[in-house]
C-alpha cells in the first residue's frame, strides 16, 4: 500500500513538473507586439506574411508627383498601399485552375512597387485569400491605417480571379460573386465573397483615402458596381475621389489570351502606364528646361478616365484584328463608375514616363503572325465560373494548361511567400531617380537655380485663368457665369490692327463677375513706344486693382509683311531695345512691373537678360514643347489653347500663375518680378 501511494506521489509529482515545464516555457515566448519584422503593423503575426513589401522609412523620398497630387510636402504625411488578391488554383474544382492570375498576381506587385513607388503592397494568394483575411485588410487593417493619414493616403485594390454570374430568376437566384480558392460549389456561398458586399467595403474606405482605385479581372466584374453613385472627373487627379475599373459588364466575360502575359486586362493597363500611351496628353506633365532651353529631363501621369479610353482602344484593336480571321471572336469593353457614396470628385493616378514604342503595343502582340486566335467564350479563356447569360457552364483556363515558369524571385509563384520574398527589399529597388528633384507645389523654378525652368500639370497650379480678345468671337456672359469662376483673365487691349473692339466688353464684364482682369497689347514694330504708350493709356486707364500689364511679342515673319518690313528697317537689336523702353514706360504709367508675353521662339529672340527686371508670360501649349532660355522663370504660362469652355467656345487659352495664393497678391501689387524673387 505505501510503494503504490509513493509510486502515485512520484507520478503526480512528475506531471506537476512537466505542467510547470510547459507553462515556464510558454512564459518566455513573447507576445507578438504588434509590428512585424518588416515594420508592418498587424494585429496578429500571422498577417505579416502578406506584406510582401513594407516601406518603414519616414523620411523616405517623396515623388514630386504624389506630393502634388495629394498636397503634401514629406513622405511622413502620405502612404500609397496595394491590396492584390490573385487567386489561380482552384483544388477543390478540378480544371479551373487560371495560370494567368498567377502572371497578374506576380506583374502587379512588380509594378507597385518598382514602377509606382508604393509604400505598402499586401498579397493575398489562393488559400491566403480567404473570406476571413480579406475581411480583415478591407475592414480592419486598411480602416486603421488610414486614420494615421487624415485621408491623404492612396489605395489601390486589385482582383484576379474566377467570377461568378449574378441572376434572379425566382427560382435559383446566385449573387454576382468572386470565387475563392476554396470553393468547391460554384452556386454554394462556401468560398464566395459578394461582389456587393466587396463594394459596400470599398465605399467605406473611399471617405478615408484621398484616392481609392478598384481593379476587376473577372468575369461578371461589373456586378460590383452600385446603384445610384454620384461621379465628377476621374481625370482630376488633384481631387478626392474613388472609382473602380473593371475588365467587363455584370454579363461580360473576361479573357486570357496569352497566359503568360496574363489577363488581357492587366497586361494592357500595366504596359500602357509604363510606356506611358494610356494618357499621351500628361505622359510628360513634368519637365524641367536648362538656361539654353533645353529639356533636362520629363515625367508625366496615367489618368483614370484616360487610362479606361486606353483600355477600350485597345480591347476595340484587338477584337477587330481577330475577328477578321474569327468572325465569332467578341472582346468585353472595359467598365468604369464611382465606387463611393457621394460626388467622386476626382480620381486615382499613377507615375507614367514617355515611351519609345508604339502606342498599342501591348495590344499588337495578340495580334502578331505567332498569335492564334482563340474565342474567348470557349471554356479555354475566361475568367468566370456559373452560368452566363447564355445558360452554359464555364470551365478554367485551359488556354496553357502547362504550369507558367516560375519568374525567378517571384512573389506569387510556388507556395505562399514570406515576407519580402519575389520583391527586393526597399534599398535594392531601382526606382526612376529624377536628376534633379523638383520642389512640392506650384512653382516654375528653383531656389538658386533660377535658370532651371519647371513646368508641371496645369492642374498643380491653383491660380488658373484665361486671357480672351476677339478671336473668341461673342461671350454668353450668363452661361459663363455659371461655371467655376477663374482667379483672374486677361484681355486684349490693342493688336496689330489697332485697338481690339471687344475690349470694352470684355473689360466691363470681367469685374462685374469679380474676377481680376488685366490688358495686353500686341507690340507694334511700326510705332515708337511713346506713341504706343499714348494709345495704350486712352483705352485702359490706370486702375490699382487691375494686374500687370502685358506686352504680347510676336516675330511678324510669316505674319505681316508690313510689321515685318518694320523690324527689317530697324534691325533687331533696335526693336529689342524699343520693346524694353516700352515695358519701363508701363511700368512708370501703370506703377505696376509688366509682362513679356510670347512663344519660345519669340521671347530667345526679342528678350534676353536686360529684361530680368520685368516678368514672363510664356505661351507653350503641352509640355513637351516648353522651352525658355535664360534665368528669368515663368510668372504666367499659357499652357492650352483648346480648352472648352462654357459661354465661350472649344479653343480657349488657359493660364496659370506660377506660384501659391500668397505670391498671387504680390503679382498683382506688381512690385517686383515676383518669379525671379522666389528662387533668387
Amino acid at each position: 500500500m505505501k510503494l503504490r501511494v509513493a509510486r502515485l506521489w512520484l507520478l503526480r509529482s512528475g506531471l506537476t513538473w512537466l505542467v510547470c515545464l510547459l507553462t515556464s516555457a510558454a512564459a518566455q515566448t513573447p507576445p507578438f507586439s504588434g509590428t512585424c519584422a518588416n515594420g508592418a503593423p498587424a494585429r496578429e503575426e500571422r498577417f505579416c506574411r502578406f506584406f510582401v513589401h513594407f516601406n518603414s522609412d519616414a523620411n523616405a523620398p517623396l515623388d514630386t508627383r504624389i506630393a502634388d497630387a495629394v498636397g503634401v510636402k514629406t513622405a511622413a504625411e502620405t502612404r500609397s498601399i496595394g491590396l492584390i488578391i490573385a487567386i489561380d488554383k482552384y483544388p477543390n474544382m478540378p480544371g479551373h485552375d487560371i495560370s494567368a492570375a498567377a502572371v497578374d498576381g506576380t506583374r502587379l506587385a512588380d509594378f507597385l512597387v518598382r514602377e509606382q513607388k508604393f509604400d505598402e503592397v499586401i498579397v493575398l494568394r489562393n488559400e491566403d485569400a480567404t473570406v476571413d483575411n480579406i475581411n480583415y485588410f478591407l475592414e480592419d487593417y486598411l480602416v486603421n491605417r488610414a486614420a494615421e493619414f487624415q485621408k491623404k493616403a492612396r489605395l489601390l485594390i486589385a482582383y484576379s480571379g474566377h467570377g461568378r454570374y449574378g441572376k434572379s430568376d425566382g427560382t435559383a437566384d446566385t449573387m454576382a460573386a468572386f470565387v475563392l480558392g476554396t470553393a468547391s460549389d460554384v452556386n454554394g456561398s462556401m468560398g464566395m465573397y459578394k461582389m456587393q458586399e466587396f463594394a459596400t467595403d470599398v465605399e467605406n474606405l473611399a471617405g478615408r483615402y484621398f484616392h481609392v482605385l478598384t481593379l476587376i479581372n473577372a468575369c461578371y466584374g461589373g456586378g460590383f458596381f452600385r446603384e445610384g453613385s454620384l461621379g465628377g472627373n476621374p481625370d482630376a487627379f488633384a481631387k478626392p475621389g474613388s472609382y473602380a475599373i473593371t475588365a467587363g459588364s455584370a454579363n461580360d466575360l473576361v479573357p486570357a489570351l496569352d497566359s503568360s502575359r496574363g489577363s488581357v486586362f492587366f497586361d494592357l493597363l500595366i504596359d500602357g502606364v509604363t510606356q506611358g500611351v494610356a494618357d499621351p496628353l500628361y505622359w510628360d506633365a513634368y519637365s524641367t528646361v536648362s538656361i539654353d532651353g533645353s529639356k533636362v529631363q520629363q515625367s508625366g501621369l496615367t489618368r483614370t478616365s484616360a487610362l479606361t479610353t486606353y483600355l477600350t482602344s485597345a480591347y476595340t484593336r484587338i477584337a477587330h484584328e481577330r475577328a477578321s480571321s474569327d468572325p465569332n471572336f467578341n472582346l468585353s469593353d472595359p467598365w468604369i463608375g464611382p465606387a463611393q457614396s457621394g460626388v467622386a470628385l476626382g480620381g486615382f493616378f499613377f507615375l507614367s514616363d514617355r515611351g519609345s514604342g508604339p502606342a498599342m503595343a501591348a495590344a499588337d502582340a495578340y495580334n502578331g503572325p505567332d498569335t492564334a486566335p482563340t474565342n474567348p467564350t470557349d471554356s479555354a479563356g475566361s475568367f468566370g465560373l456559373g452560368n452566363d447569360v447564355a445558360g452554359s457552364a464555364l470551365a478554367g483556363d485551359a488556354i496553357s494548361s502547362a504550369p507558367i515558369p516560375a519568374k525567378k524571385g517571384s512573389a506569387l509563384t510556388g507556395a505562399p511567400p514570406p515576407v519580402n520574398v519575389g520583391l527586393s527589399p526597399v534599398s535594392a529597388v531601382e526606382p526612376r531617380q529624377a536628376s534633379i528633384a523638383l520642389p512640392p507645389g506650384p512653382v516654375s523654378s528653383i531656389v538658386g537655380r533660377p535658370d532651371i525652368k519647371i513646368f508641371k500639370a496645369p492642374d498643380i497650379y491653383p491660380m488658373q485663368g484665361y486671357d480672351f480678345s476677339s478671336a473668341d468671337g461673342k461671350i454668353d456672359w450668363q452661361a459663363f457665369a455659371e461655371m467655376p469662376r477663374p482667379s483672374f483673365i486677361y484681355a486684349r487691349a490693342i493688336g496689330w490692327g489697332g485697338p481690339d473692339t471687344t475690349f470694352p466688353e470684355r473689360w466691363s464684364h470681367i469685374k462685374a463677375l469679380g474676377i481680376d482682369r488685366g490688358a495686353y497689347v500686341k507690340f507694334d514694330f511700326c510705332r515708337s513706344p511713346v506713341a504706343q504708350l499714348a494709345q495704350l493709356s486712352r483705352i485702359v486707364p490706370v486702375d490699382r486693382e487691375a494686374l500687370p500689364v502685358a506686352i504680347e511679342v510676336v516675330n511678324p515673319e510669316g505674319e505681316d509683311s508690313h510689321q515685318l518690313a518694320c523690324l527689317n528697317a530697324a534691325g533687331l537689336e533696335s526693336a529689342k531695345a524699343a520693346i524694353l523702353k516700352f515695358a519701363s514706360d508701363l511700368r512708370t504709367h501703370y506703377g505696376k512691373t509688366p509682362l513679356l508675353y510670347g512663344n519660345r521662339n519669340n521671347l530667345s529672340t526679342f528678350v534676353d537678360e536686360r529684361s530680368d527686371e520685368f516678368m514672363i508670360w510664356l505661351g507653350s501649349y503641352g509640355a513637351s514643347g516648353t522651352q525658355l532660355r535664360g534665368r528669368n522663370p515663368w510668372t504666367l504660362w499659357q499652357y492650352s489653347g483648346t480648352l472648352n469652355v462654357k459661354g465661350v467656345g472649344p479653343n480657349t487659352t488657359g493660364e496659370v500663375f506660377f506660384g501659391t495664393s500668397e505670391q498671387y497678391d504680390l503679382f498683382k501689387k506688381g512690385q517686383s518680378n515676383v518669379a525671379l524673387d522666389a528662387v533668387r
